[in-house]
């Protein structure tokens, strides 16, 4: 008797799959492709069509640079036509722009933007992306081959300074996993540029941080230019925090409402990411679940009197702290 044939004489015990997925989430919230993959593996042997199994193990191989394999998936998403079609299909378009596919990008995006009801919040993305795709398959045409060991620019750097976040975000990937001698030069070329959106200047020092970069460089973050040393940056001691916070919010929570406490994650995820590599002020792991705990209910119409009022908090900091968050996860790129 092989493993599924057991699995399938078990008895699942009730919520499993759902506590599979949940794990599997917060493995790729801490960047832990390898481990995220094994609980989306593991939830598949039960239930192999739940799109939020196939959802999560496409973002665990993508993850882990194994953008070939999560392309399989994504399309699954897509033939499937039960997730949220426009968000699969940003995935689907951003893998093969990675894998440098861009016929493929060009062909689909000319067939859904001949849709009448394409969503608002997607056309513009969509349309930038089939601009480029459509530039980069004329470029092709006439450039000649380089090696990527040699130079990663000619393919990169397009992507990298497109007017699309999507492309930006995909291209700062793409440096990371990337050993050309340019890469480390494109990536700090892009974190010294005004007006980039703050979560990809952070991703990108995070790249560099990667690299072993240890060298003093400068950076800009909206108005203000800085300067940092990725090998210094205290790596662990952000991570911890923010775990930190996470169990505060999840105190706070308790049982109360999963969705609050999803979304209460999330903030903490984008706000943290967003003002990498520093610490929030104050540094106090419960100031900062209150906050992020009473975003959340903001957003969701619930009530959180115990919290804004919770002895030992600075009401008038809460608040100025709940406006700065919510203005900020409103503007910036969601990871």
């Amino acid at each position: 008797m092989d493993k599924r044939e057991r699995k399938a004489n078990v008895i699942l015990y009730p919520g499993l799959v759902k506590r599979l997925i949940e794990k599997g989430m917060d493995a790729l919230k801490d960047k832990d492709g390898q481990k995220a993959l094994q609980y989306f593996v593991d939830a598949e042997s039960y239930e192999s069509e739940n799109q939020q199994v196939v959802f999560g193990k496409m973002l665990s191989l993508i993850e882990l640079g194994r953008l070939q394999e999560a392309l399989i998936h994504s399309k699954q998403l897509l033939h499937a036509g039960e997730s949220d079609y426009y968000e699969v299909l940003q995935v689907h378009i951003s893998l093969l722009v990675q894998l440098g596919d861009y016929n493929e990008v060009v062909q689909l995006l000319e067939a859904v933007l001949t849709e009448e009801k394409l969503p608002s919040q997607y056309a513009e993305s969509f349309y930038q992306l089939l601009h480029f795709s459509r530039q980069m398959i004329e470029d092709r045409e006439w450039a000649p081959s380089a090696k990527e060991e040699d130079s990663i620019s000619e393919k990169v750097q397009p992507m990298l300074f497109a007017e699309s976040v999507e492309l930006q975000a995909s291209a700062i990937w793409m440096l990371r996993e990337s050993d050309a001698p340019d890469a480390i030069s494109l990536l700090i070329e892009y974190i010294g540029k005004e007006n980039n959106d703050p979560v990809l200047v952070s991703l990108a020092l995070q790249s560099l941080r990667d690299k072993g970069l240890h060298t003093k460089i400068t950076y800009k973050k909206g108005t203000q230019t800085l300067e940092v040393n990725p090998s210094e940056i205290d790596q662990d001691g952000l991570e911890a925090f923010q775990r930190d916070v996470v169990k505060k919010l999840e105190q706070l929570v308790e049982s109360e409402d999963p969705i609050l406490l999803e979304i209460a994650r999330q903030l903490c995820v984008t706000y943290m990411l967003a003002i990498y590599p520093h610490y929030p002020e104050p540094k106090a792991d419960l100031f900062w679940g209150c906050v992020f705990y009473a975003c959340a209910a903001e957003r969701i119409g619930l009530e959180c009197l115990e919290v804004m009022q919770m002895e030992g908090i600075d009401q008038e900091r809460l608040l100025e702290k709940m406006e700065e968050v919510m203005e900020m996860e409103a503007s910036v790129y969601q990871v």
